[in-house]
């Protein structure tokens, strides 16, 4: 029984690195439960950031 607290205490704290990300929090926590945490943790930082930037380009009117 400790054993699985333990587990999912450090699949909850790996998940936090999600939260940030595309993938979020609840599906980082998700996929560190029923994969591992080491798993979790390499699909999460292959994920994306929410906050980045994409840039379009915008053609400018001519007067």
């Amino acid at each position: 029984m400790e054993k699985l607290l333990f587990f999912a205490i450090i699949a909850a704290l790996v998940a936090l690195l999600g939260k940030n990300r595309k993938i979020g929090y609840g599906w980082s926590f998700v996929l560190c439960l029923f994969l591992s945490p080491i798993i979790g943790l390499i699909i999460i930082l292959f994920s994306k950031k929410v906050d980045t930037v994409d840039f379009v380009d915008v053609k400018k009117e001519e007067d």
